[in-house]
C-alpha cells in the first residue's frame, strides 16, 4: 500500500490551518505532518520533515511566501512540491509566485474540491492553476499572433507534457518544439511552464478541472 503524501501547511491564520488540516486529514492518501504561521520557520520544517507537498500562503510574517517558495524550489536537495494558496489575484503577485517556481496556485475563495484537485495534480507532477488565476493574464493582442501550431504546443505544455513528449505527439523534432515554446514565451511575455499553463486556461486551451 502506498503511504500517504506528507503535507506541511504554512498560513498565518490559525482557523485556516485548522480547516485545512481537517479537510486534508479526511483524505486517506494525504497526511498533514506539520503546520506553522511563521514564514521564517517554513524552510526548517521542510528540511526536517521532507514533506511531499508544502501548502503555502503568500502573506506570512517573518518571511513572505514568495521568498519561501524560491528558496525551496532552488534547492536541489529538496523534492518538495509547492502549492500556493492565497487570497490575492493581483497579476504582479501571481507572476512573481509562479516565477519563484511554485508548482501550482489556488485561490482561497475556491471550494474544497478545487483545492483537492490542485493538491492531487501537483502531487502527480502536473502544473496546476485555478481558473481564477488565469484572469491575471491578459488574453488580448498578443494572443492573436499565436499560430495554430503554437496553440497546440501551448495546450500540451499546460497538460504537463515535456518537450520530447510533445515532439512525439506532433511528429516534429524536439528542437522545433523548443523553438515554438521560446517564441510563445516571447510573444506572451511568459517566463515558465506555470505561466504558460495559466495563459492556456485563459485562452480556453486547457481546463484544469
Amino acid at each position: 500500500m502506498t503511504p500517504p503524501a506528507k503535507i506541511v501547511i504554512a498560513d498565518d491564520h490559525v482557523l485556516v490551518r485548522e480547516g485545512l488540516k481537517m479537510l486534508l486529514g479526511a483524505e486517506p492518501d494525504l497526511e498533514v505532518v506539520a503546520d506553522t504561521g511563521d514564514g521564517a520557520a517554513v524552510e526548517a520544517l521542510v528540511r526536517r520533515l521532507s514533506p511531499t507537498l508544502l501548502l503555502l500562503d503568500l502573506e506570512l510574517p517573518g518571511k513572505n511566501g514568495i521568498e519561501v517558495a524560491a528558496a525551496i524550489k532552488t534547492d536541489a536537495s529538496l523534492a518538495c512540491k509547492v502549492l500556493v494558496l492565497t487570497g490575492t489575484l493581483k497579476a504582479e503577485t501571481v507572476s512573481r509566485a509562479l516565477a519563484a517556481g511554485a508548482d501550482g496556485y489556488v485561490v482561497k475563495s475556491e471550494d474544497a474540491d478545487e483545492l483537492l484537485r490542485g493538491v492531487r495534480s501537483v502531487l502527480a507532477g502536473q502544473m496546476y492553476v485555478s481558473k481564477q488565476i488565469a484572469g491575471a493574464f491578459a488574453a488580448g493582442g498578443a494572443a492573436a499572433q499565436i499560430t495554430p501550431r503554437e496553440k497546440e504546443v501551448l495546450s500540451l505544455v499546460a497538460r504537463g507534457y515535456g518537450n520530447a513528449d510533445i515532439a512525439g505527439l506532433l511528429d516534429i523534432s524536439v528542437l522545433t518544439v523548443r523553438t515554438h515554446r521560446q517564441r510563445l514565451m516571447e510573444k506572451l511575455g511568459l517566463r515558465n511552464a506555470a505561466e504558460i499553463t495559466a495563459y492556456a486556461v485563459k485562452l480556453g486551451l486547457f481546463d484544469p478541472s
